[in-house]
């Protein structure tokens, strides 16, 4: 997700940056602050990552000889091979010129396909380009044709670091999901008006959830997800069918394996031999008490509210990178603690950034209305790298409290480092001045309680637990922490900025 502007903001965070001691990826190009130009040298476009890296392609008609010809389109709802009994996988679409469609054409008639207004189908979402090694988001004046012409140079670009033949072997599609930029109050105010935009946002959150994207606070919120989503793919509960034999038969369609083996009962000879019989009946009863739920069309919104409220990364954008972690001394011989790299998966929606690590879960939850940032790294023989500036207390107060306390005393810098950086860094801006944007226009209307928007934003924020987001895992992360302007502890590459006692 490439946000529509790049400007050189200043974010208060320590001037003076130093190259990093070592570098990954030599020769990767700087990415100027200019949009693409037009004859006469006017902005045609905004400047964006994905724009700048295909500025090559863009606007340059593949088609200049011979009638316009007709291009078939495979959109995807998910990657699965169904997503329900009565439904196909996606939606086929012949355009005609379709070597020069834009990804405003194609969401037009996806959205005439699917019966919503396009203005509605068009904000809720987006056509995104996925691969094994690279997902990106096209904006609206994307040309699909044009950017999978030009995708081995996005996977040069911003895909992580493997072996070339993979590159060549790469081979994306085009998917409908949910749009990056999308706030979780306008997703509620838009469903108020387009009920319908609920299926296809789900379809987009089942990907997310069995792809291991979508982390619940607790096993609970986990068991009542699944419950709605047994409801929506099998129908209203019903005893003659649906029992602890049917659960374990079909839990892997709805949650990712992980997650499923936290439910589900180990059995041998088809009897269970382990406690986890307890979940099961849980979700037993979780469906029969959602079948009761009203209609279909209810049952999908309160799945959608169940969602914003216990997911912090729901509706979040992906994106690989690479953190340092404290690691325990091995063997006597190892005093004190090692550093080692390891691969994470940074997630971003309008509330919060999420850093997971692949195989042991959520290292930070971090709200991003307390985070500022600073790109880095834009020479040719440097690795770009983010400064994340979270500048909040680890400690959280009295006992159960839902808030962590702030303090403007102490600040702690992380370092995220990797070729999506880039878009890491456009999408927070994105998402950031979309908040200003909501602020300033809650600021200048009329305080009505009843205001949609406003209410739902309300409930999201107040119901989603930090406790339980963080559970202290962020004492893992290599931090540089100041307090009071002096460097009070650094670690890993940090040691190459900052030294213990350095004063801001």
């Amino acid at each position: 997700m490439d946000a529509p502007t790049l400007d050189n903001s200043t974010i208060g965070l320590v001037e003076g940056r130093k190259r990093l001691s070592e570098t990954r990826n030599p020769g990767l190009p700087t990415l100027p602050n200019y949009g693409l130009k037009d004859k006469s040298g006017g902005n045609i476009m905004p400047w964006t990552p994905i724009g700048q890296a295909l500025r090559a392609t863009h606007n340059q008609s593949t088609e200049t000889l011979g009638s316009p010809k007709v291009v078939k389109f495979s959109i995807y709802f998910s990657r699965g091979e169904r997503l329900s009994n009565e439904e196909e996988n996606g939606i086929e679409l012949n355009i005609e010129s379709g070597k020069t469609a834009d990804t405003k054409k194609l969401l037009f008639h996806l959205a005439k396909e699917c019966g919503i207004d396009y203005s509605a189908f068009s904000e809720m979402f987006a056509i995104w380009m996925i691969s094994p090694l690279l997902e990106v988001q096209l904006k609206s004046y994307h040309r699909p044709y044009e950017c999978r012409q030009g995708w081995s140079t996005l996977l040069e670009r911003f895909a992580k670091e493997t072996d070339i033949q993979l590159f060549n072997q790469d081979e994306p599609i085009l998917m409908l999901r949910r749009n990056a930029s999308l706030t979780c109050d306008k997703e509620f105010e838009l469903l108020q008006d387009h009920p319908k935009c609920a299926k296809y946002l789900i379809y987009d959150a089942s990907e997310m959830l069995l792809l291991g994207r979508l982390h619940l606070l607790s096993l609970e919120n986990t068991i009542r997800v699944a419950a709605f989503l047994f409801c929506l793919q099998f129908g209203n509960f019903d005893e003659t069918r649906h029992d602890v034999a049917f659960i374990r038969n079909h839990i892997d369609e709805i949650l990712p394996e992980r997650t499923c083996d936290s439910i589900v009962a180990t059995t041998i000879f088809g009897k269970a031999i382990n406690k986890k019989t307890v979940q099961e009946e849980r979700l037993l009863s979780e469906w029969k008490n959602i079948s009761k739920i009203g209609d279909k069309s209810k049952k999908e919104h309160d799945l959608l509210m169940e969602l914003t409220q216990n997911s912090s990364c729901y509706g979040a954008a992906w994106f690989s990178a690479h953190i340092e972690v404290k690691r325990s001394r091995a063997s006597l011989r190892n005093f004190g603690h090692g550093f080692a790299e390891i691969e994470v998966n940074v997630g971003i929606n309008d509330r919060f950034l999420t850093i997971v690590e692949s195989n042991s879960g959520t290292l930070l939850v971090h709200p991003l209305e307390e985070l500022t940032w600073q790109l880095e790294g834009l020479q040719p023989d440097q690795m770009p790298y983010l400064i994340v500036n979270l500048s909040f207390e680890e400690e959280i107060k009295n006992g159960n409290s839902t808030t962590i306390d702030i303090s403007n005393e102490t600040t702690q810098f992380l370092m995220i480092t990797g070729n999506q950086t880039f878009l890491i860094d456009a999408l927070l801006k994105t998402m950031t001045g979309r908040r200003l944007d909501r602020s300033s226009s809650d600021s200048s209307s009329s305080s009505d309680s009843s205001t949609s928007s406003t209410k739902h934003s309300r409930i999201i924020e107040s119901k989603l637990d930090f406790k339980n987001c963080t559970a202290g895992c962020n004492r893992k992360l290599c931090f540089a922490k100041f307090k009071d302007g002096k460097c009070t502890e650094v670690a890993g590459s940090f040691k190459a900025f900052y030294s213990h006692g350095q004063t801001l």
